[in-house]
C-alpha cells in the first residue's frame, strides 16, 4: 500500500466541513443555496441534468431506482455531509441516473458545479478532502456489496463491523450503525425483523453490546461470546465462492479483518 501524506492527515476537515464553515469560502458561499425537503418528497428525477453539488447537512436521501415489477431498489442513502452525486460527475456523467428521495426530513446545501470547479482548482485542500470523502464512500459500497458474500443475517452484521472499523481505523470498541434499522437492513439486503432479532440474540450472545441500537460495543462481551465468535469465523462460506481461511490470531474479531481485505 501506498502512504500518502496529505491524505494521512487527521487535522483536514471533511469536503463537507470545508464548503460549509471554511472562512476562505464566506463570499462563494452566498452563491450557495440551503434547502429543506420533507419526508417522501423527490429531490431530483432520472435524467434530471446536474447542475449542483448536494451536501446533506441533516436528515437522509435516497437514490432509488425500480425493477420492471415496480419494486423499489435502495442503491445508497445519503446522510450528515454526504455529497451527491459525486461518482456520477467525476467519471463524467452530467445526468441524474436514478431518483432522489428524501427518507428522512433533510437540508440539503447546494454548490453550482461551475462555482465547485473554481473552488477546487484553486484549493488542493478542497482536492484532498473530496478525494478522501469519495475513497472513503468507495470503499463502504464495496462493504456492503461484499456482505452478500454472506448467506445469514448474522454472517452479514458481523462482516460489516469489521469492515467498517477498518476502514474508518478505529480503535475503540464502538461502530456508529446506519440511522435506522430498516436503512441497515435494506443496505445489508435482509428483512428488517430479521435483523432486529439477530442482533439481540448477538447481543445476549455476548458478540457487542447495544446502546439505543444506535452504537455496538464491540469486543464488550463475555469470554463465552468471544468463544461463540471463534466458532462462527472458523470457515464462514461466501455465496458461490471459497471458504475464507481464518488465521484465528488476536482479538476473536481480527479474523474479520483479513477476511475482509483478503477478498475487498
Amino acid at each position: 500500500m501506498h502512504n500518502i501524506s496529505f491524505l494521512q492527515n487527521e487535522n483536514l476537515p471533511s469536503f463537507a466541513q470545508f464548503c460549509i464553515s471554511d472562512s476562505r469560502y464566506e463570499d462563494l458561499r452566498t452563491h450557495f443555496t440551503k434547502k429543506t425537503y420533507r419526508a417522501g418528497e423527490c429531490v431530483q428525477s432520472e435524467g434530471d441534468t446536474i447542475t449542483h453539488f448536494g451536501i446533506v447537512v441533516s436528515g437522509i436521501l435516497k437514490a432509488v431506482s425500480y425493477s420492471r415489477d415496480g419494486e423499489e431498489l435502495c442503491n445508497a442513502y445519503f446522510e450528515e455531509e454526504d455529497v451527491f452525486p459525486e461518482f456520477l460527475y467525476l467519471t463524467g456523467n452530467r445526468h441524474y441516473t436514478y431518483l432522489l428521495y428524501v427518507e428522512k426530513r433533510a437540508e440539503v446545501l447546494w454548490i453550482p458545479i461551475f462555482l465547485l470547479e473554481e473552488m477546487l482548482s484553486a484549493d488542493a485542500g478542497l482536492v484532498s478532502a473530496l478525494l478522501c470523502y469519495v475513497s472513503q464512500r468507495g470503499l463502504k459500497n464495496q462493504l456492503y456489496l461484499n456482505c452478500l458474500n454472506y448467506q445469514t443475517v448474522r454472517e452479514r452484521i458481523a462482516y460489516w463491523i469489521m469492515g467498517v472499523r477498518k476502514i474508518e481505523a478505529r480503535q475503540e470498541q464502538e461502530v456508529h450503525m446506519p440511522r435506522s434499522q430498516r436503512i441497515f437492513a435494506n443496505m445489508l439486503h435482509v428483512n428488517r425483523s430479521s435483523l432486529n432479532q439477530e442482533l439481540k440474540q448477538m447481543e445476549r450472545e455476548g458478540y457487542f453490546r447495544l446502546d439505543k441500537e444506535r452504537l455496538l460495543h464491540v469486543e464488550g462481551g463475555t469470554a463465552e461470546g468471544a468463544a461463540l465468535i471463534r466458532q462462527l469465523c472458523q470457515a464462514i462460506p461466501i455465496k458461490n465462492g471459497p471458504h475464507l481461511k481464518i488465521l484465528l490470531t488476536g482479538s476473536p474479531w481480527a479474523v474479520f479483518h483479513s477476511a475482509l481485505f483478503s477478498i475487498m
